[in-house]
């Protein structure tokens, strides 16, 4: 079996849709033993949720979950257009199912069971494209030089947080932060980036929302949580101004925050409006 050597990228993750438990254990073994990581879906509805949530590298689709029209491979081409789909089919494929499959997005139409070795091997040539995206798309929804997310890319967060929330009925919380004033020295992106950085959860979504503010969406986080998350930041922010002040600056923060109803679509518009709007109050 043939094994990924390039050790400095992460595991690729392929979702396995609508396949037989025997077929999808065989497939299963197969994909963690080449360096794969696997989720599985058994229906149309289930596939699309996961593909959205998760943003796999492939994707293997039963035939009979596809469809005659390929309606399933279709729509998820059109979530994730750069995601290579291949269509497992229990008997032999025509010309015409396989340009049908195409004209649906998919990549490739194989006779199942395959060869599990080949498989292995065409999922790693597929996949690098969307790899090598990943990683350049990854570079533009992060900054580089504080670590934590662009504009662009807290708000594709903060898009995916809220689904996952609305999905298990949880909240989602957004907190803003501005400096009351400039620093005479280092900017303050800078100082409160370092400060959000250093007291934020490993769930929380931290990045910028405007010139001069900051945001955080946290999930599962009450009215309650939130106001704590709120000192915690603060307290971190305060105290990272707090070494400038000694060498001459003295610098506030002001702070807003919001929390979404769980048995309501949460809209991370809406949220990062309401904490400005509350920042403004303050």
């Amino acid at each position: 079996m043939p094994h990924r050597v390039m050790a400095t990228r992460s595991q690729p993750l392929v979702l396995l849709a609508g396949l037989a438990a025997e077929q999808t254990q065989d497939l299963t073994n197969a994909l963690v033993r080449g360096g794969f990581r696997v989720l599985t879906a058994g229906d149309a509805r289930h596939a699309a949720d996961v593909a959205q949530t998760h943003n796999p590298h492939a994707v293997l689709l039963s035939a009979e979950l596809a469809g005659a029209d390929y309606a399933a491979c279709r729509v998820l081409h059109t979530m994730a257009l750069a995601t290579p789909i291949v269509v497992l089919s229990p008997g032999i494929v025509t010309a015409s199912e396989h340009l049908a499959a195409f004209r649906a997005g998919a990549w490739d139409v194989l006779n199942a069971p395959a060869d599990l070795n080949e498989l292995v091997l065409r999922l790693d040539l597929y996949v690098e494209p969307k790899l090598e995206l990943d990683r350049v798309s990854e570079e533009r929804l992060l900054d580089r030089a504080n670590g934590l997310y662009t504009a662009g890319g807290l708000a594709r967060r903060a898009i995916e947080l809220a689904a996952l929330a609305t999905r298990h009925g949880l909240t989602l919380a957004c907190a803003v932060f501005r400096a009351a004033e400039p620093l005479p020295t280092r900017t303050t992106d800078d100082w409160m980036a370092t400060a959000l950085r250093r007291a934020g959860r490993a769930s929380d979504a931290i990045g910028r929302t405007g010139q001069t503010e900051f945001g955080i969406f946290a999930p599962a986080s009450n009215t309650l949580s939130a106001s704590r998350l709120m000192r915690r930041m603060t307290d971190s922010i305060e105290h990272q101004f707090g070494v400038v002040g000694r060498h001459g600056a003295s610098v506030g923060v002001r702070s807003g925050y919001s929390v979404s109803h769980s048995q309501y679509r949460i809209s991370p518009t809406a949220l990062l409006a309401q904490a400005r709007s509350a920042l403004e109050l303050r």
